[in-house]
């Protein structure tokens, strides 16, 4: 006899709720994409002239892999509709006498940019505008990066995603005529978070990486001596889980490491290669009112702002952090709040000088002036100005009304600060 059993609905749980507040997050997050473009497009061509188009393009595959981002089972990354969405695509805006393997040697400064958006909107041609000016008045090279987006790819991608920018322009720095010695970071809002957490996580990983190889060395040495005395231990290899939980996804610099762990052959005696280290000298950093506290909550921010009216809206904000930095525990990390950054990673990381762009009624002002004041504490020379009766992302209106020459000549003075550097540092 067949006996039907029917039962009521699964109980839905934790992890299928989570599940789906990502999916949910993600057509949010897809629906602003498609308006902000439609946006950046009236930005970019309303008032004229227009900025210029990217000169060419390159894209490059992540070094850390999505599922590592997220260590808890109940936040994991979603899949991505486009495979192109997965790689770094880097925009290359050029003064009009470059050349890549230029015949005569020449060098040229890099700009490195990072566009703003919530680390889930937006796109590496959104600063066009800024990429014209800083092309034309600071006399250098402009890559905007176009880094992995949440809620596809929470924290840390963005700013691993702009680590790999970094090591691939420096590997590639003679074919494209780059002078690395000489680099600015820069970058809006949440571009400007990357462009102080950037150097940090590269800083960290540099760190790192001499650690591996003072570890392999050590182990060499001892293997030459397991020999010497007739004793034989098989090498180890290298886990990247004793990185730690914020740095267990794959190790960014690991493909600067072209060894690989074999058994010890009697007749060599040659020590493992030293560690290389990235030549890359960052020598200032311009962030416009950057976001550098994902502790402080934005009902706080919110309290603090000066005009209610030019906050951004609630639903904005929510969608932003839960997309990128969907666990608390990872809020406190330097690499997404470089405001709770020790002061030696600070202090050796970052450049001396650091330009910081707040705007008087950004829920983000005080983070940002209190962060001035730490670097001028730890002796950076910080110029930290505020833009009077205007809000967050000002410069970036859709209104085709909006007073574009004031924004550009603040651009334009930002650029000739960038410029002096960059011959100062020659």
């Amino acid at each position: 006899m067949n006996i039907l059993c029917i039962t009521g609905p699964r109980k839905q749980t934790q992890n299928d709720r989570q599940q789906a507040s990502r999916l949910w997050l993600r057509i949010k997050a897809t629906t602003l994409r498609i308006l902000m473009k439609i946006g950046m497009i009236l930005h970019g061509y309303i008032p004229f002239p227009s900025p210029p188009i990217p000169c060419f393009t390159r894209t490059i595959k992540p070094s850390s892999s999505p599922i590592s981002y997220v260590c808890s089972p109940h936040v994991r990354s979603l899949p991505s509709f486009s495979k192109l969405k997965d790689m770094i695509t880097l925009h290359f805006y050029t003064p009009a006498n470059y050349q890549t393997n230029s015949a005569d040697g020449k060098r040229w400064p890099v700009v490195v940019n990072f566009h703003g958006g919530g680390f889930t909107i937006g796109s590496a041609t959104d600063d066009c505008r800024w990429a014209r000016i800083a092309v034309s008045r600071a006399k250098a090279v402009f890559v905007s990066v176009d880094y992995r987006l949440a809620p596809e790819n929470p924290f840390p991608a963005a700013v691993d995603d702009g680590v790999d920018a970094l090591l691939y322009l420096e590997a590639n720095s003679e074919a494209l005529s780059l002078d690395m010695s000489r680099v600015s970071l820069t970058g809006f809002s949440a571009g400007g978070n990357l462009a102080v957490t950037v150097p940090l996580r590269l800083y960290r990983r540099t760190i790192e990486l001499h650690h591996h190889h003072h570890q392999q060395h050590q182990q060499h040495q001892d293997q030459q001596q397991e020999q010497f005395s007739g004793v034989y231990t098989p090498a180890s290899g290298y886990s990247y889980e004793d990185l730690g939980q914020i740095d267990s996804n794959q190790f960014l610099l690991s493909h600067l490491n072209h060894s690989t762990h074999s058994l010890p052959q009697p007749e060599t005696h040659h020590p493992p290669a030293q560690a290389p280290t990235p030549s890359i000298n960052f020598q200032s950093i311009f962030a416009w009112y950057p976001i550098l506290d994902f502790v402080t909550t934005r009902e706080t921010r919110r309290n603090r702002s000066k005009n209610p009216d030019k906050r951004l809206p609630g639903f904005l904000t929510n969608l932003f952090d839960e997309s990128y930095v969907p666990r608390l525990e990872d809020r406190v990390s330097p690499f997404a709040s470089p405001l709770r950054a020790t002061d030696t990673m600070l202090a050796e990381a970052l450049p001396a000088d650091v330009f910081l762009y707040v705007c008087e009624w950004d829920m983000l002002l005080e983070e940002g002036q209190e962060f001035a004041k730490k670097l001028e504490g730890l002796g950076k020379k910080v110029r930290s100005m505020m833009v009077a009766g205007q809000g967050h992302a000002w410069d970036k209106s859709v209104n085709p009304l909006r007073d574009q020459e004031a924004v550009d000549l603040l651009y334009q003075e930002a650029c000739e600060e960038m410029r002096g550097i960059f011959e100062r540092g020659r």
